[in-house]
Order: structure tokens, then sequence, then C-alpha cells
């Protein structure tokens, strides 16, 4: 559910109406020059495919894709896509959906509106109470995880405005009046009074503790800026408390974030195999 791929990865390059190089552009590498990229590896693939004004998801999907009479871009054979069970969270970001790719037409977010919306989501939509604490995460979640070109910059920003501390103060009073946080440095002056927004009850779904366990596992598991704050922030210790939580759903979430942290050297640092094996194992009670 959390690591599912792009839907645009549906559209075939063979299948499109009309020429699909972007803004007309003409393919920079002649056919002579074409077999010398055989069997490159991915982030080689989408470089090359960007290069050529074509869209960066066809890299998974495809060997070789038609330039034209008699001329074909040779991919050669595509990697094998990490496994989902054995990474966790460090399970790669999909690319920009096809829909979107065209970055004249579709241009990224600035900074300055990635803050504005993620602050907006957390010192405003946690405390609003006409929205629920799963659903607010759950928002936040899908811009984190949402492509390799963005996500960056939404993690940026969701630290900047104190997004970590307050997800955090969540897990660890999953009862507290959000209404009586502090807006924290980022909200010093804004003028904003909380809406006294209180912990769900009976409200179907993942909880807000599974969210944040999901937050911090994507984030721990996609980029290394964030994940060295977040191992500083003591963001793992809430990682490992989750993994021996007795609700069943926040523990898997737990385990996954635990496999994608220790695909980095600084996350095996933190967590021994030992420990990890423990969390594997630990049923709950």
């Amino acid at each position: 559910r959390l690591l599912a791929p792009a839907s645009a990865a549906a559209y075939p390059p063979n299948r499109l109406p009309g020429p699909w190089v972007r803004a007309g552009r003409r393919p920079r590498i002649s056919a002579m020059a074409l077999e010398e990229y055989g069997g490159a590896s991915s982030s080689s693939r989408e470089h090359i495919l960007k290069e050529n004004g074509l869209w960066e998801g066809w890299g998974s999907l495809y060997e070789s894709i038609p330039l034209g009479p008699g001329k074909t871009l040779q991919l050669g054979p595509r990697p094998e896509a990490p496994d989902a069970e054995v990474v966790g969270f460090a399970c790669p970001l999909p690319p920009v959906e096809f829909s979107i790719r065209n970055e004249r037409k579709f241009p990224p977010p600035s900074d300055s509106e990635m803050f504005t919306e993620m602050y907006a989501l957390l010192h405003c939509g946690l405390r609003d109470p006409n929205y629920s604490r799963s659903s607010v995460l759950a928002s936040i979640y899908e811009r984190i995880n949402s492509n390799r070109r963005d996500s960056p910059g939404w993690q940026r920003a969701f630290l900047q405005a104190d997004g970590l501390s307050l997800i955090l103060e969540l897990w660890r009073s999953p009862d507290v009046d959000v209404a009586r946080w502090p807006l924290g440095e980022a909200g010093a002056g804004a003028g904003l009074e909380g809406g006294g927004a209180t912990a769900e009850e009976g409200e179907e779904g993942p909880s807000a503790r599974y969210w944040v366990v999901a937050l911090l596992g994507r984030m721990l598991g996609t980029c290394e800026v964030s994940r060295r704050r977040l191992i500083e922030e003591g963001a793992v210790e809430v990682v490992l408390e989750a993994a021996r939580s007795p609700n069943g759903e926040v523990r898997e979430c737990a385990v996954c974030s635990l496999k994608g942290l220790i695909q980095y050297e600084e996350g095996r640092a933190k967590v021994t195999y030992n420990t990890l094996i423990e969390c594997l194992g630990y049923k709950g009670r």
C-alpha cells in the first residue's frame, strides 16, 4: 500500500500519439552511438532518457525504445528491481508521473511553496478539529512518497517546519491536545491559534501512530540528509519502540523502517544485527 508503483507506468512509448520527445527536441544520441549504452545501470538509463527528452520511467520498463525509422535507443537489460520485502522503506521512489512530466507545462513546486504547504498541514491541519490526525499525516506521507524529484524538497520543508519535533511528540503523547502544542521556531510570530483537535476515537484505517512510523521510515530510507537528521534527533529509538508495539500494523510498519535503515552504513551503525533479529521475532502480547 505504501510502496505502490507509479500509475503512469501503464503508458508504453510506442502507443503514444504523435512524437513523444518533449518540446519538439530531437534525440541527442546518434544512431551510431546508441549501442554504447547497452547494459547501463538504472541511474544512467534514466539520465540517457532524460537527455533524449524521454520519460525516465521507461528505463525500468523497456530495454530498447524506437526513435524513428531505423533508429533505436538500446538501454540494455533491465536492472532487477529491489525486493520491497528485503529493503523495506528503502525501496526507490518512483519517477515523476508520466502525465505531469512536462516541467514547462507542469512546473515542479518551489521550495517556498513546499514549505508553505507543509507548514499549513503541520501547524494548521493537525490543529483543525474538522480533520483527523491520521488523514493529515497521510497527506504529508503522500508528499514525502511522491517521486524522486520532489520528495527531497518535501522532506526538507517538513524538517524546516518543525515537523519532526511535532510527530515525535505525537508519538510520545498520542492523546495530547495538539491545540496546545507550541508552534516552534518556524511558527514564531505567525499568530496561528489551535483549533482543539484531539486524538481520534473509533476512526477507521491506520492510526496516527502508524503514520508517524511510516513517515520516519520513508525519510530514513530515501534521503541521506533526512536520515542523518532523524538519527541525531532520536527517531530511530521511536522506530525501535514501535517494533515492539502490541499493535500489529504499527509493528509491521516499524520493521519495514528498520529494513530500509540498515541498507545504509549509518543505519547499520545504529541498529545492530541482533537488534534487528529481535524486532523481527517480536510477536506482541
